[in-house]
This record gives C-alpha cells, structure tokens and sequence, in this order.
C-alpha cells in the first residue's frame, strides 16, 4: 500500500493556492479551492481541475483542452509523467493559446 506523503501534499498544495491566488489576483478568474481540488471556471463554461492525487502522490490535471495529466515532483517542479513538460508549462500554453492570457507563475 503506498503512503501519502506529507512534503508532496505540502508542496501540492503550495502549488494549488499559487496557482489560483494569481488567476484571482491578475485574471479575474472565478475560483474554487478547498484545499484538496482547485477548480478554474473559464469565461466560456470550461472548468480545469487540479487535484492531488495522495496514493501516487501525484498532481492530476484535467484540462478542457488537452485531457488529462499527471505530476511527478522532481527537481523542484511538476513534471508531467507523459511528457517533457511541467505543470506550468502546460497551464501557461494553454492560457496563451486558448484564452490569449499570458501567465507567469
């Protein structure tokens, strides 16, 4: 049985108040975080939806444009475990693209 580990879930959840602190701040962005899930409404209806997943200790994303994604933390970001890209990345391709938001986390 795996363990969830408390510095992942730390680091998770730094990552997910991050994240939805600045689209709240700089994007005007509706929101929705319980500490667990961070929800992000777009304009249009579209929801993404970040979660930690504990068992793999893994950040999961579910993006209306490119699916679904899971993280590694490794070297001090989330890596995705599919391809050669983190998290962040991932997030500020399609904002530019879909949305025409340039983000910077």
């Amino acid at each position: 049985m795996e363990i969830i580990s408390p510095s992942y879930q730390t680091q998770a959840s730094e990552t997910m108040e991050s994240i939805a602190d600045m689209l709240e701040t700089h994007y005007v962005l509706e929101i929705d975080y319980d500490g667990n899930a961070l929800q992000i409404h777009l304009p249009d209806g579209k929801q993404y939806l970040i979660n930690f997943h504990g068992i793999t200790n893994q950040l999961w994303l579910s993006s209306p444009f490119s699916g679904a994604h899971h993280f590694d933390y490794k070297e001090g970001s989330w890596q995705s475990t599919r391809m050669d890209i983190n998290l962040n990345t991932i997030l500020k391709t399609e904002f530019q693209n879909q949305l025409g938001y340039s983000l910077d986390f």
